[in-house]
């Protein structure tokens, strides 16, 4: 306690108790300005005190962080509320792949064709080298009155046509003797037979007879019946002239295709590869006149498909050149 009887504290810092009896000490001062008696004084300092000294203590009891328990009803806990579910979205239904559509495949151009042949002239008489005139090319080849083949043709492959039991004396290329045999054989089985009364003619042969039929019936009649050097199909050694055995010429005859031999041949000779050049009633697509005795070697198929096509030959043969 200093000279004019004031208790000097701690600094206010020092403890919470001291800040507080600090800011009570002006009042302490007011009260000792009234009051002048100094026991009064004393007791009115020690209640002071004791006032302090509780409220210092509740003070501690409140800042300290790991005190006593109170027994002030501690603060009811901040209930965080528990988040609400979150929902679970429905599930997002999976669209059903639309098809992707098959393209249509785009077809393929068809192959140009090649310029189509010109139509079959009226019938004229001309001298143009055939297109096919290798020997080799003896199913194709293109004989009429305008096309011929070179006066060298001369097939070396001739043989006898008594080598396919016929009669002798004339011949043919050896690729034809087989189904030669095997018509004649099925014609006489079927007890009609025939014979032959021509087969090759050189181009110098065929000269000779075109000649002959001029003198017989005149050029331009000739020109119907007979075929120029060159022009011929005999020229081939492919194609052969037949009869009746023990018969006249077929050209002797009304129409030798009504004969039992000359009906069989126009019946069945496509079978053994053997084609009627000149049927009857086709003189416009032939330029010949009508001859069923007169059949040209072509081969099995093609003379199924001549046959088939309804075409003579020579058309038949045009659109292949």
């Amino acid at each position: 306690m200093s000279r004019t009887g004031t208790r000097r504290w701690p600094a206010a810092h020092a403890h919470p108790i001291l800040a507080t009896m600090e800011a009570l000490g002006t009042r302490r001062i007011r009260f000792r300005r009234t009051f002048h008696g100094g026991s009064f004084v004393v007791a009115i300092e020690l209640v002071l005190l004791v006032a302090v000294v509780a409220i210092a203590s509740g003070l501690g009891r409140a800042g300290g962080g790991g005190a006593e328990p109170s027994d002030r009803p501690s603060a009811s806990p901040i209930v965080t509320p528990s988040p609400s579910p979150t929902p679970i979205p429905s599930p997002t239904p999976i669209p059903s792949p639309t098809p992707t559509p098959t393209p249509t495949p785009t077809p393929a151009p068809a192959p140009t064709p090649s310029p189509a042949r010109p139509p079959l002239p009226v019938c004229f008489y001309g001298d143009l080298p055939t297109e096919h005139d290798a020997y080799a090319d003896w199913s194709f080849t293109l004989l009429d009155t305008i096309h011929r083949l070179p006066s060298t043709y001369y097939p070396a492959d001739l043989v006898d046509t008594s080598a396919a039991g016929l009669n002798g004396g004339y011949r043919v290329r050896a690729l034809v003797l087989a189904d030669l045999a095997a018509m004649a054989q099925a014609a006489r089985a079927a007890g009609t037979p025939f014979e032959l009364v021509s087969a090759f003619r050189s181009y110098a042969n065929q000269q000779a007879t075109f000649a002959r039929w001029v003198r017989v019936g005149g050029y331009d009649a000739a020109l119907r019946t007979s075929a120029r050097a060159g022009h011929s199909e005999h020229q081939l050694g492919t194609a052969i002239d037949v009869s009746t055995p023990g018969g006249p010429r077929p050209w002797e005859y009304r129409d030798w295709a009504t004969t039992p031999a000359g009906a069989w041949m126009a019946e069945h000779a496509w079978q053994f590869g053997f084609v009627m050049s000149y049927p009857r009633d086709s003189f416009a697509p032939t330029c010949y006149d009508y001859e069923p005795w007169h059949y040209r070697y072509v081969g099995r198929d093609p003379a199924a498909a001549i046959r088939a096509s309804g075409l003579t030959p020579r058309e038949f043969l045009w659109g292949l050149q």
